[in-house]
């Protein structure tokens, strides 16, 4: 008797709308999304690469901006060189003028035609940063450049292991 009731459950539940929607649609769906990846790796004439968006800009103006804070080194540093290279108009910022300094001359040795910027800028200082803010503006509008940001990579990061203020008297 027992078994007679879990196959019947088991019949009900087949024909449920649940039923159908998970093993059918979500099949489907499934399916359809391996064959579109296929399809685009495989068989598209295009190169597998994303074409680099500085062969649709002409001018500085037109190019799409990034701002990377922690720029210095690592992560921050790397995504500056690899934007620039996808013809992004990259600027960088950090607290060292020294490490800025030195990844702006490490972009352009790689890639002649980046353009990068660089603001030294503590981002543990409300003022700093407010500074950051008027100059990034009248940089922009001193370089004929649109004052939209395209991507902001929020980079910049410190290893408090201990309870530290800032000189304002917040929380580092």
């Amino acid at each position: 008797m027992e078994i007679a009731k879990v196959v019947s459950d088991a019949f009900e539940f087949i024909f449920t709308l649940q039923f159908w929607r998970m093993a059918v649609l979500w099949t489907i769906s499934l399916i359809f999304s391996h064959l579109k990846l296929f399809s685009k790796t495989f068989l598209s004439p295009k190169s597998k690469f994303s074409p680099k968006i500085r062969s649709f800009t002409s001018s500085s103006m037109a190019m799409p901006l990034c701002i990377i804070t922690g720029a210095t080194s690592g992560l921050g540093a790397a995504a500056a060189h690899a934007l620039s290279n996808e013809g992004f108009f990259v600027v960088i910022v950090g607290r060292s003028s020294e490490g800025l300094s030195k990844v702006i001359s490490n972009v352009k040795s790689r890639n002649n035609d980046a353009c990068v910027k660089a603001f030294q800028v503590d981002l543990s200082s409300f003022k700093s940063i407010v500074k950051f803010k008027t100059s990034l503006e009248q940089w922009l509008l001193d370089s004929n450049m649109h004052c939209s940001v395209q991507l902001l990579i929020n980079n910049a990061g410190i290893l408090a292991t201990s309870c530290r203020l800032t000189s304002e008297g917040y929380d580092q």
